[in-house]
């Protein structure tokens, strides 16, 4: 991407946000190699910004056996209780405090896949990349959710959800499921969970 582009997007992007968030600092990454699409409003799955965590993760989008290798575990307990929320539920056989290890997955309802499961789960299919940034503290995060310190948002396929990898040293630590693909409702998520954008969204 030129410099001229490169300026053009980022006084765009700041007109368009600075009412709702004056005080986020919007940024892109300078060392992106492939500039955003002007026909969609997100960037292509071969964009890539420079950073080796960032995309090496990216590089596994559409490699299902390699983007199984990237999820980091997160140690918790199984719970009997009941309701929506909390720890992963045990199974039969598992008694309450029971150590299992899951990627935790945040949507309408929380859900965990377990480490014993791994080989079940095919990924997603996005359509391209929407933005990525450094999540804030502000994140909703807790034992069993950890929010990442990046995230990647993609842009889901037709009627498939948005999708937002959290990213902790280079290993996914939650994967976010996301309503609507609208860029509203992306840059709503950008807007209550970015700290820093290192990959801006592209003008629209």
């Amino acid at each position: 991407m030129n410099r001229t582009l490169q300026v053009l997007y980022a006084i765009v992007l700041i007109a368009g946000l600075a009412g709702c968030s004056p005080k986020m600092p919007i940024t892109q990454a300078s060392t992106s190699t492939v500039g955003p699409t002007l026909a969609e409003p997100y960037y292509p799955l071969t964009a890539r910004t420079g950073i080796e965590e960032i995309d090496h993760v990216l590089d596994a989008i559409g490699d299902i056996q390699k983007l199984r290798t990237l999820v980091q575990w997160t140690a918790t307990k199984c719970t009997n209780r009941e309701g929506l929320g909390g720890p992963p539920k045990c199974l039969t056989g598992e008694g309450e405090g029971t150590p299992v290890d899951v990627l935790p997955f945040l949507g309408p309802e929380g859900s965990f896949l377990r480490n014993t499961e791994i080989d079940d789960w095919q990924g997603f299919e996005p359509s391209g990349i929407y933005a990525i940034y450094e999540v804030s503290s502000a994140a909703y995060s807790d034992e069993n959710y950890p929010a990442g310190e990046v995230a990647i948002l993609f842009v889901g396929k037709e009627d498939q959800p948005a999708i937002a990898l959290n990213l902790r040293n280079g290993k996914i630590v939650r994967v976010d499921s996301l309503l609507e693909n609208s860029p509203e409702s992306l840059d709503s998520v950008l807007q209550r969970d970015a700290a820093r954008l290192i990959l801006a969204p592209v003008l629209h």
